[in-house]
């Protein structure tokens, strides 16, 4: 009998993508030592040294500079590191992803890898909201700053220190996917031009751009593997999941679980953000609960109970159910949060084109989200949406 032969093997197939390598977290959390290799959907053809393509560059200084919005705008025009170029092949998983070069490179490929994410929940085009002005985005890998932002144009990433060590946000995949997430949410509202006095716009950029690198997180088939086999399936565990921008293994910046409603936060908008945010992430946890429990995987009490007032036996109850189940059915679990994170993802995706970022309220960002997704994610989203006192009950 004639084989077919194996293509696997074959070393010229440029049309299936681009390699790179991914730290889903920052290299420094337990598990997370060694990257991930991915294959972004543009292809080598359409890459240039630095990186740079059609949509965006790397602009690496070769001496320090002021943050953006302290000093004017891009494109920056002093003197560059050498350029990236990619490796022999044409990918960029040769280069060594440790190395003060790959920083641009590292960058780079989160940006992309969170837009393959989410051009498939937009399902419509995405431009750069900046695009009249900038055609392409400018990635500054490293600024002597101990923060992170993205502009009109621009994406700048600084660093945290932490025991006396530097780590790069040029690293961390969800500073970068988060602040991604409010270009993202820009392509889509539109800029804001004449906010009104009670208008919710920030706080909604700001608990969509968390759901975005959460979601995005999501999409690494590695990373959903490490999450379930640490929990053993019990996603109630404090995990990596519901944390965002590690600066130390101890150290956390926002919290996806959170229990705020919104007559318990202020005005400001990282803090307003909070029950929009824990509600999304409430919904992802509950819709993978129904599953599992639809596939045999947990007991039907587990939708009954209050996950938000577990007493310890519940708890332990759970934990233990849900551990024996996972030890013998570990697929079943990866498949409920792929489709519990797919449903959430793909109503948020639909629905920001439809707001309007100037008069927009927490409520309005709620409804069209809900009226954006299928039947079982609208009731879920409804009822936390209700309990976070984001909309009143219908």
């Amino acid at each position: 009998m004639e084989l077919y032969p194996d293509i696997s093997l074959k070393t010229s197939a440029p049309a299936l993508g681009t390699r790179c390598w991914i730290f889903p977290q920052p290299p420094f959390i337990l598990g997370y030592e060694q990257p991930d290799r991915v294959l972004l959907s543009i292809l080598p053809d359409e890459i240039g040294d630095g990186p740079s393509d059609i949509l965006m560059y790397v602009a690496d200084p070769l001496f320090d500079k002021e943050p953006y919005g302290f000093s004017g705008l891009p494109p920056y025009r002093g003197p560059q590191r050498r350029s990236v170029r990619s490796g022999p092949d044409r990918h960029f998983d040769s280069l060594d992803p440790r190395s003060r070069d790959y920083l641009g490179v590292h960058a780079y490929a989160c940006i992309h890898f969170v837009l393959d994410v989410w051009r498939n929940y937009l399902a419509r085009p995405m431009h750069w909201f900046f695009s009249d002005l900038y055609p392409r985005l400018e990635i500054v890998p490293f600024v002597r700053w101990n923060n992170a932002h993205a502009g009109f144009g621009f994406i700048e990433l600084g660093c945290s220190e932490t025991g006396g060590e530097q780590s790069p946000y040029a690293l961390n995949f969800d500073t970068i996917a988060h602040e991604i997430g409010h270009l993202i949410t820009l392509s889509q509202t539109g800029l804001p031009g004449n906010l009104s006095r009670d208008a919710d716009f920030f706080p909604f950029s700001e608990a969509i751009s968390d759901s975005i690198s959460l979601i995005s997180f999501l999409h690494f088939d590695s990373a959903i593997d490490r999450l379930l086999r640490r929990t053993k399936g019990n996603l109630l565990l404090y995990n990596e999941l519901n944390r965002f921008a590690e600066t130390s293994p101890e150290t956390q910046i926002r919290l996806a679980t959170n229990f705020r409603r919104m007559s318990e936060v202020t005005s400001e908008a990282h803090d307003r953000s909070l029950p929009l945010l824990g509600a999304i992430f409430d919904t992802i946890v509950e819709l993978y609960h129904r599953e599992l429990v639809a596939s045999g995987c947990a007991d039907r009490r587990l939708l009954s109970v209050n996950l938000r007032d577990l007493t310890q036996d519940e708890f332990d109850w759970f934990r233990q159910t849900t551990a024996e189940a996972f030890r013998d059915r570990p697929l079943f679990f990866k498949l409920a949060l792929i489709k519990a994170r797919d449903s959430v993802g793909g109503a948020i995706g639909a629905a920001l084109h439809r707001l309007d970022p100037d008069t927009m309220r927490l409520g309005d960002a709620a409804l069209a989200i809900i009226s954006a997704a299928d039947l079982q994610a609208a009731a879920q989203l409804e009822e936390n949406f209700v309990w976070r006192e984001i909309i009143g009950s219908r």
